[in-house]
């Protein structure tokens, strides 16, 4: 898996989810799945984990292999009641310098996950939380869209966007480079 640099994340910083999205066809968006809070909007590659409630390596031991600048993504489908990310996986998290965090499910904990600074979109919130495992670094579903490690994920506060690892090109950044210029023309493509 090809990591990118902070100057090709960068240059994807100030491109709006919606303009992925429709340069994508709308491919690519997460359903459900909403920032927590306003104003951290992040680019990142996916660091995933799959919750499973049979035996896995626990979160504490899957946040061991995460790399700087990244963003977990989590499929947690299969505890819908429960949360799986809170406020000590996200002291853990920011340590390890993950930029953002992304539940198919519940999290808990708001106070410490506003405080930590770090962009965290979730289905909801809830003080229930499970003791899970689960597996890392495969590919998942989040919000009904197939995720592999390594895709960039771009979130803003209209919701959360992938780009496949294949999609991540110099094609696709000129062509949302184009409609943002159109667009702050005031002409429509």
């Amino acid at each position: 898996m090809h990591l990118m640099t902070p100057d090709e994340l960068a240059l994807w910083h100030d491109v709006p989810t919606a303009v992925v999205s429709d340069e994508q066809r709308h491919q690519g968006v997460l359903s459900m799945v909403r920032p927590l809070f306003t104003g951290r909007p992040f680019v990142a590659q996916a660091f995933t984990i799959e919750v499973r409630t049979e035996e896995g390596v626990p979160p504490r031991e899957a946040l061991t292999h995460v790399w700087r600048r990244a963003c977990i993504v989590i499929d947690a489908r299969s505890t819908p009641d429960a949360a799986v990310w809170g406020g000590n996986l996200i002291r853990i998290a920011r340590e390890c310098g993950v930029w953002a965090v992304v539940v198919d499910g519940n999290v808990r904990d708001v106070a410490d996950l506003r405080d930590s600074g770090l962009a965290v979109c979730s289905r909801g919130v809830t003080p229930r939380g499970p003791a899970w495992s689960g597996r890392f670094g495969v590919p998942i579903h989040c919000g009904g869209v197939e995720i592999h490690p390594g895709d960039l994920i771009i979130g803003d506060e209209d919701g959360v966007i992938v780009v496949p690892r294949t999609g991540a090109n110099d094609d696709l950044l000129a062509r949302c480079r184009a409609r943002m210029a159109r667009e702050a023309e005031g002409t429509r493509a």
